[in-house]
């Protein structure tokens, strides 16, 4: 079951992708995050659609793996669409173009957590967010944090899969409100039982939140690349 699960799992590639700065990735993710939502008309978001394909190209990602991180999605995005088709037909345009946003906003975020290990990603965030000492803001932190919630994803979805297969084994019918409100307690229990192992854990080895890390992060010529390129894609998006 564990193999079947590939949401927010990091799998190395040979891949330039894989091969970029950590705090590259999350700053090129965090912006065009944010050009997602300034794009306002059918070419740029063709040209941008365009520019994720390449991406998942690069990066040697299978679009199967790529599906099945999408699909826990795809109900959200339907019941979304139906919502609009129901009462708002007079804006269906508006909802798909917006359902399509939040498509290339996940498939980007995916592809950060495919192509880095969480080991990177919390020294590349505790890099970033070094300024914040100032403000007595801890970054080692708020990196773990981050790092823990993304590895606490496929833990939940792996849960609730073994959930699901144990009560379809008792018979349980999930067009019932009160089985379907069960289910949730009983995932919610199981993940704050984990929490609290993973905090009890952490205390029991000394985790040490004053600790930085002291690992040197150097930018290559793929990365100098990049920014070249993001930059450029990205003025030729918002000027034009």
């Amino acid at each position: 079951m564990l193999k079947k699960l590939s949401f927010g799992q990091y799998t190395y590639k040979n891949s330039i992708i894989h091969s970029l700065d950590s705090r590259l990735k999350i700053i090129y993710v965090l912006m065009t995050s944010i050009l997602i939502f300034l794009i306002d008309d059918f070419l740029k978001t063709a040209i941008f659609s365009f520019f994720i394909v390449i991406v998942v190209l690069l990066s040697k990602i299978e679009i199967k793996n790529l599906i099945k991180s999408l699909r826990p999605f795809f109900f959200i995005f339907i019941f979304i669409f139906l919502m609009y088709l129901i009462f708002s037909r007079n804006k269906l345009e508006q909802g798909i173009f917006t359902l399509w946003r939040f498509l290339m906003l996940i498939t980007m975020s995916l592809i950060l957590t495919f192509t880095t290990t969480i080991s990177n990603m919390v020294i590349a965030i505790e890099k970033l967010i070094k300024p914040l000492k100032i403000l007595k803001i801890k970054p080692r932190n708020i990196a773990v944090m981050i790092s823990i919630t993304i590895r606490f994803i496929p833990a939940m979805f792996l849960n609730l899969e073994r959930l699901k297969e144990a009560m379809l084994a008792r018979l349980v019918n999930f067009k019932k409100f009160k089985h379907i409100k069960l289910i949730m307690l009983t995932l919610l229990d199981r993940m704050f039982k984990s929490a609290s192992n993973l905090s009890n854990a952490m205390q029991s080895r000394l985790y040490n939140e004053n600790a930085e890390s002291h690992k040197i992060l150097k930018l290559g010529k793929y990365d100098y690349l990049s920014v070249a390129f993001i930059s450029i894609f990205i003025f030729v998006l918002v000027v034009y």
